[in-house]
């Protein structure tokens, strides 16, 4: 009888305090839709945006925290980090490889997505507290790959190829 290793997968606890949690959607066709983040939203009316008036936008997909505990709630995993389980924090699990290249520090402010209804995170993505920008994705083409980083990539590209397009023959190789 052979017996197969099957692969081994290493998980990191992410011990999250959440702020805000939406109950993500889906269409027929199982793809992601945006949920309603709120329970209005601002109509233009204006010429260039200059007015607007606020309508009703229907029952927003907030969750409360209790709510969300009660989703996401797994009793074997929360029998495992119940030890070290805070008090008003949730426990995600998250791959090792998910959070190679990120630096997060207790009290970093984390966006992170669920697999289904679970305790296990999808992507996560760091916060910039202060403008509530994202700083870099997990599994994304590049981790800490900034817009701007790109921009500058594609600018040296093309200098590159300028200086290339340039060479030809020295002024002492020219034949008098």
């Amino acid at each position: 009888m052979e017996s197969q290793q099957l692969p081994k997968f290493r998980y990191c606890v992410l011990h999250v305090h959440p702020t805000q949690a939406h109950r993500r959607k889906f269409d027929a066709a199982g793809k992601e839709v945006e949920p309603n983040f709120s329970d209005t939203w601002k109509v233009n009316t204006g010429y260039l945006h200059s007015s607007y008036k606020v309508e009703a936008r229907g029952q927003t997909d907030r969750l409360t925290t209790e709510e969300l505990e009660a989703v996401v709630m797994s009793a074997e995993l929360d029998h495992l980090t119940q030890q070290v389980k805070r008090h008003g924090c949730l426990s995600f699990w998250v791959q090792e490889e998910e959070l190679a290249g990120m630096e997060l520090n207790t009290g970093d402010n984390v966006r992170l997505k669920t697999r289904g209804d679970g305790l296990f995170i999808y992507n996560v993505a760091q916060l910039d507290g202060a403008t509530s920008q994202v700083s870099n994705f997990a599994g994304g083409n590049m981790v800490g790959a900034s817009w701007t980083e790109k921009v500058m990539a594609v600018k040296r590209d093309q200098q590159e190829q300028r200086d290339e397009e340039n060479q030809g023959v020295d002024e002492d190789e020219w034949d008098d």
